[in-house]
């Protein structure tokens, strides 16, 4: 998971008219909405942020952070409007599935490879990764063959539409990282899949 931070120096002054220098740390979610954590930690302490758009400042490194404290959109945006500009789109994902022990694409992938197309021409990327997996029906030698087989025939399909092979980054990873998890020899249909992200 991709932790999404936004960090904000700023000058401040104390009550005794000198300068001090400082961070302010907000936790925002990714693109998928999920939030990760971070420790905000100096010298003297630590504060931990562990839901969407808790904030907390560290003022010296001899000086605990302070509490945290839940900011709004509104004031995230006006503290961070330069950043949250300058963020990168977040990457496109796409799933192709297949039968037991087969590599052949399935009819309703015309459907999935004119959307992964459209996303390509839309962002005008050339940075897409084309990566194979399958269950653990069988043993992972063979799981990784096929695997092999089902992220190039996925490659093959989106250079046959016009992709520049080029711009691929063409992987497999077998049994070994599934997208439901389980004991070995289950017959999972998720997991038989080409994911394809574009970036």
């Amino acid at each position: 998971m991709i932790i999404r931070i936004l960090f904000l120096a700023f000058i401040g002054s104390l009550i005794t008219a000198c300068c001090s220098t400082g961070t302010t740390v907000v936790l925002i979610p990714d693109a998928g909405g999920k939030v990760g954590q971070v420790a905000v930690t100096t010298k003297a302490g630590s504060t931990v942020l562990t839901k969407a758009n808790e904030s907390a400042e560290a003022e010296q490194a001899e000086q605990a952070p302070t509490q945290a404290v839940q900011l709004s959109d509104k004031k995230i945006n006006d503290m961070f409007a330069e950043t949250l500009a300058k963020e990168p789109t977040p990457p496109e994902h796409f799933r192709f599935y297949f039968e037991t022990g087969n590599a052949d694409l399935l009819a309703e992938a015309n459907a999935e490879l004119a959307k992964a197309k459209a996303a390509i021409q839309a962002r005008k990327s050339c940075d897409l990764s084309v990566i194979g997996h399958a269950d653990r029906v069988g043993d992972n030698e063979m799981n990784r063959g096929i695997s092999m087989k089902r992220a190039g025939m996925v490659a093959k399909a989106l250079i046959d539409i016009g992709i520049t092979k080029e711009c691929m980054d063409i992987r497999y990873y077998g049994e070994n990282d599934p997208a439901i998890p389980t004991a070995d020899n289950v017959d999972e249909p998720r997991n038989r899949r080409v994911e394809v992200e574009i970036r």
